[in-house]
């Protein structure tokens, strides 16, 4: 009889979710503050095209996820700002909105997992491969959650002097 090579059984993994209320809160806080974000970046897109929300060709314009939205306002910047100091802090603000859409998107579409006898992981599975990160902190959220608002905030002042230029 021919020997057989057996491999361990790969560990099953359950999935899980976090019993903390604050945890939760903050996750949704992120991911709802994100949305403001890339409403923001639509009405910048607006503002620099100087169309109406009514305007038939705003759908067009501002359609897209997080990503096709930043790189429209990015197109956008050299053609409405004059101000290298503006163009270079609007550009500084779309990199960090950026980093913190990684954040939003590892919370909304990594699988929260955990081992038996392990601690919670967020696994993901990205243009990289497989990455497990650990489990914010409900600190760690509140961080991210105040920078995104303080992203969208500076890109309404700076895109709200537009209308006042125009």
């Amino acid at each position: 009889m021919a020997e057989l090579s057996f491999r361990p059984m790969a560990t099953l993994s359950e999935f899980y979710i976090p019993d903390d209320d604050a945890l939760l809160r903050e996750v949704a806080r992120v991911l709802i503050r994100h949305g403001h974000l890339d409403h923001m970046l639509q009405l910048a897109i607006k503002r620099m095209l100087g169309i109406s929300i009514d305007d038939p060709g705003y759908t067009t314009e501002t359609r897209g996820m997080s990503k096709g939205l930043r790189d429209r306002v990015r197109g956008l910047i050299d053609t409405k700002y004059a101000e290298p100091a503006k163009r270079q802090v609007l550009n500084s603000l779309l990199d960090k909105a950026e980093q913190l859409s990684e954040h939003r998107h590892r919370l909304a579409h990594a699988v929260w997992m955990r081992e038996p006898g392990q601690e919670p992981l967020l696994h993901d599975r990205g243009k990289d491969g497989h990455k497990a990160y650990k489990l914010p902190t409900v600190e760690d959220l509140v961080s991210v959650g105040e920078q995104i608002n303080q992203v969208q905030k500076t890109l309404n002042r700076l895109t709200q002097d537009l209308l006042k230029a125009g």
